[in-house]
């Protein structure tokens, strides 16, 4: 009788996987068949379908995600996080090198073997980073609303009315009467005149615009890879060292999501664990025609990315979007 009640509590923390409606606590390959090759050496053989320890602190539907950074990467402090809570560890490869990101894992599979209890680990790629370029005042320039500004691929430093944009993609893509985001939309741009490697723009919203800031391209579906150099070499190593979902920044269309899924096919060794793809959406031209239907048909997962989605859309809109996707 209590080896069934047992298994009756093991099947309502594990429920069977939807096919299209992946959970976060996916099991994992038994590191016994992983062939992984050295530094990444698969761990010792876990329990972790064994009963959890803390059974009742796990009946709850809703999962939640912890990012951690420099506060909360000791074992002490992830440990504290797990028993709270946190179903899911999130390591962003934005900031920190990739050692840092290994060590923090295997911090977390220490407290998973602890707790037999399996954790998911997901590993959140960068994406690509489009910026203006650097101005003579290293305070920055102040633009006001109605003045001319030009975005050019000149590299000489900017000032009142031009700066580097070093990116010809957003050039080429752009067109008459697109929006630009400057700094998380402080500054808002409308293009009304374009050439060979320039934009002329009117400013709609004036402020301060200063070395580095980022650019947003609302209307604009640009014509590169959501997968940086670094994005490539961060992805060979989460697949290395064995996250189990992998988030992809900067998703514009469904063929973005069969790009990193054919990197990673290419990546994994004979037996091991695919990782489960999850994509951001943040960006509008994921809700164009049926681009936001096959994307969630050719994921495992889907993060609403509010904060940029809410710069690059209207953010009483974001409410609605989320609802619909």
């Amino acid at each position: 009788q209590q080896q069934q009640q047992q298994q009756q509590q093991l099947f309502l923390l594990h429920p069977s996987i939807h096919p299209k409606k992946k959970s976060f606590g996916l099991p994992r390959t038994p590191s016994s068949q992983l062939k992984v090759s050295s530094p990444f050496a698969p761990p010792k053989e876990t329990t972790v379908a064994t009963v959890p320890k803390v059974a009742q602190r796990w009946r709850k539907s809703t999962k939640q995600l912890i990012t951690l950074g420099p506060a909360s990467s000791s074992l002490e402090m992830i440990e504290k996080l797990f028993v709270a809570g946190a179903d899911i560890f999130r390591l962003n490869f934005s900031h920190g090198s990739q050692e840092q990101k290994k060590e923090l894992l295997t911090i977390i599979r220490q407290v998973e073997e602890k707790y037999s209890h399996p954790i998911a680990v997901l590993g959140d790629l960068q994406g690509p980073k489009l910026r203006v370029g650097e101005f003579s005042n290293p305070n920055g320039e102040m633009l006001e609303t109605g003045q001319s500004f030009r975005l050019d691929l000149d590299s000489a430093m900017g000032d009142n009315t031009r700066v580097q944009l070093p990116h010809p993609e957003i050039i080429e893509a752009a067109e008459i009467g697109h929006i630009l985001l400057v700094d998380d939309g402080k500054v808002k741009l409308t293009v009304s005149g374009k050439g060979e490697g320039y934009l002329q723009c009117n400013v709609d919203v004036g402020g301060k615009i200063s070395n580095r800031k980022g650019v947003n391209t609302p209307d604009s579906v640009l014509e590169i890879s959501p997968l940086t150099p670094k994005d490539r070499s961060d992805l060979d190593y989460m697949v290395k060292m064995g996250v189990d979902w992998v988030a992809l920044s900067f998703v514009q269309r469904p063929a973005d999501i069969e790009e990193i899924s054919a990197l990673i096919d290419a990546k994994l060794e004979d037996g091991q664990f695919k990782p489960c793809i999850m994509a951001k959406i943040e960006k509008p031209s994921c809700f164009e025609e049926d681009n936001l239907e096959r994307i969630v048909d050719l994921c495992d997962g889907i993060m609403v990315a509010r904060g940029d989605l809410g710069v690059e859309c209207p953010p009483e809109d974001v409410p609605i979007l989320q609802k619909l996707i």
